[in-house]
């Protein structure tokens, strides 16, 4: 429909479908390098089909420009692959009944086509600034058109074409990719997109001083070093003063043009920016360091409190819930992302060279969702919807990254990503915890089998007969001792003396010893039974009980005898008591108390797990989490 003479560089149009019939659209401007490593002529495959690049053309809707290349496919099918900001999109046209107008495209509004749910991500007006080759469509130098960017899940990426109007003229639909999954390297220019090969060094219209550019071909604002004036520097070899210098803010705590690596990639530092927002009146601000790597493109370092988050791009179609303001969690790569603060963010203070065209005062409604040590965050404006996935980087490996000489700060407080240190001790003290208990389980199980439990003492007693022999005072009355008939014990365990009685409203106490007749030891026991009851105030009470256990512990092998004598209350004395005697007893307290003792550390890992938690949701929005 469209070539670009490449001698005379005039848009000659075909008209009509008469390829005999061409009109001549006007000059067009040449290509701005933006560092592509793409060019007209060279092959790639997608889709199981084979393509060539026949044409490109270059938009701008006023933050800098992008390209657009046209992919003509071997079986006759056409599609356009995108580059912005070292990403790359390739789509083709869709017949789409009833798409939202520009006016209903709202930025974070989604709408469905068939199954997928779509999500407009960024709606502008842009400008056709340049082209090159064959293109599939007519259009006119220097002609403005309306679109709406949209995202689906799975990186699914489109992209509405409103022409000039306000109803849809088209809908264009592919997917997120990357070089390498279209074209082999070989193909390829040897130039990172986005990037120059070489910096660029020009004056600083402000106070004469040299600005050099690390980036030219994608910069559009960067400040001079020298008096601190923010420049312009979208229009080539020349920089225009867009502000004089103010404040400069804090320096930054990694110089710009550092180097570093993080995630296994070295980036540069271009750009520093310090942004804030107000809560109740109070101004909070933050550091954002812009990065820079040939093959990934740009990421964040944000430095808040002491605190460092690595930032990184991620596709908005792939959050899976609104983008509404009402929405408080949100769900990425099978991770639950809870609501932590909301807020207008605004640039306070900026230097270095960055990729859009910022300004001091330039705001943008902010969203953060945590799930340590991750954290997603979501800027909305007007005109666009950035999300992007946090990872929080302690200072030590920022130091070590970028070879500080000079400390950083030491973190205040808890950052809304930091990983909580009681995490894995918890978890660990829990597992620790539970195979104990287990193993625990196991030992009393077996020892409650194997424990033979013999009765070797059983012995019943009246009372009344005792009092006769026994002496009585008004509070007690005690009879002589009692002994019982030898036993033995055929190997060294414990031994359960029971006392059992009728207790009511009475006291009962059984004191005696366990006799050694070999060797003539013996070792002292004694046993108390009470049971009161009665009604106070309306209410039944009770206290005590009828029988009661004492262990005498490794008792040897022997022959032995009880002697014991009971003392009980005068006053409502019980009738009779049984004492009965059994070896090798399983005692099933010990376990208990060993659990008991061994859930003493968890459940001080869970307090101070719980209490690191709290301090964290204190400083949110919605603390009640």
């Amino acid at each position: 429909m469209l070539a670009v003479c490449p001698y005379c560089a005039s848009a000659v149009a075909r008209v009509g479908d008469d390829v005999d019939e061409l009109t001549i659209l006007g000059q067009v401007a040449p290509l701005a390098d933006l560092g592509s490593p793409l060019s007209i002529g060279i092959s790639g495959r997608a889709r199981g089909k084979s393509f060539t690049i026949v044409g490109c053309l270059q938009l701008d809707y006023g933050a800098g420009p992008w390209n657009e290349w046209y992919a003509a496919f071997d079986d006759g099918q056409w599609g356009w692959i995108a580059e912005a900001q070292g990403k790359i999109y390739l789509t083709f046209g869709k017949a789409v009944d009833r798409l939202p107008s520009f006016g209903q495209a709202s930025v974070g509004s989604s709408f469905q086509v068939g199954n997928q749910t779509l999500r407009v991500v960024e709606r502008r007006t842009a400008r056709f600034v340049a082209a090159v080759g064959e293109l599939p469509v007519q259009v006119t130098p220097g002609a403005h058109f309306r679109y709406a960017d949209v995202q689906g899940p799975k990186r699914l990426f489109g992209t509405i074409d409103y022409g000039e109007g306000d109803h849809a003229e088209a809908l264009f639909l592919g997917e997120e990719l990357t070089y390498d999954a279209l074209f082999d390297r070989g193909v390829l220019r040897h130039r990172a997109p986005g990037v120059a090969a070489a910096a660029v060094g020009m004056n600083c219209p402000n106070c004469g001083a040299g600005v050099s550019l690390k980036a030219p071909d994608s910069s559009q604002r960067v400040t001079c070093d020298a008096c601190g004036s923010l420049l312009d520097c979208s229009k080539g070899q020349e920089l225009y003063l867009l502000s004089s210098a103010r404040a400069r803010g804090p320096e930054p705590q990694i110089p710009l043009s550092s180097t570093g690596t993080l995630m296994g990639v070295k980036y540069t530092v271009f750009g520093h920016l310090v942004r804030s927002v107000e809560v109740e009146g109070v101004r909070y601000s933050w550091e954002e360091y812009l990065l820079h790597a040939d093959d990934v493109g740009y990421r964040w370092l944000v430095m808040s409190d002491g605190h460092w988050t690595f930032v990184e791009p991620i596709h908005a179609g792939d959050l899976g819930a609104s983008l509404g303001a009402g929405v408080r969690s949100v769900r990425y790569e099978g991770r639950t992302y809870r609501l932590f603060q909301s807020a207008t963010a605004r640039v306070d203070h900026l230097r270095g060279e960055f990729y859009w065209k910022v300004a001091v005062g330039e705001r943008a409604s902010t969203r953060d969702y945590v799930a340590p040590p991750h954290s997603l965050s979501v800027e909305l404006t007007a005109d666009e919807v950035v999300c992007s996935k946090g990872t929080y980087l302690s200072k030590s490996e920022i130091e070590h990254a970028f070879g500080l000489k000079k400390r950083l700060g030491r973190p205040l407080g808890i950052a809304p990503s930091q990983p909580n240190p009681h995490g894995v001790t918890l978890r660990s003290i829990f597992k620790t915890a539970v195979f104990l208990t287990l193993a625990t389980a196991l030992l009393a199980v077996v020892f409650a089998v194997r424990s033979e439990g013999r009765l070797v003492v059983d012995a019943e007693v009246a009372l009344a007969d005792l009092a006769l022999a026994g002496t009585a005072t008004a509070e007690k009355t005690s009879a002589r001792p009692i002994a019982t008939e030898p036993f033995r014990t055929d190997e060294r365990a414990n031994l359960a003396i029971r006392v059992e009685s009728d207790v009511n409203n009475a006291w009962l106490y059984v004191g005696g010893v366990l006799e050694d007749l070999t060797l003539g030891r013996s070792e002292p026991f004694g046993v108390e039974v009470s049971f009161y009851h009665g009604v106070q105030g309306g209410e039944a009470w009770q206290e005590g009980g009828r029988a009661k256990t004492v262990f005498l512990g490794e008792v040897p092998a022997g022959e032995y005898v009880l002697r014991f004598a009971p003392e009980w209350s005068t006053r409502s004395a019980p009738g009779r008591f049984r004492l009965t005697a059994r070896s090798d007893v399983f005692v099933g307290s010990h376990p208990v108390a060993l659990l008991a003792f061994l859930w003493i550390f968890p459940l001080i890992a869970t307090w101070r797990h719980f209490s690191f938690e709290k301090k964290r949701w204190a400083e949110s929005d919605f603390s009640e989490g």
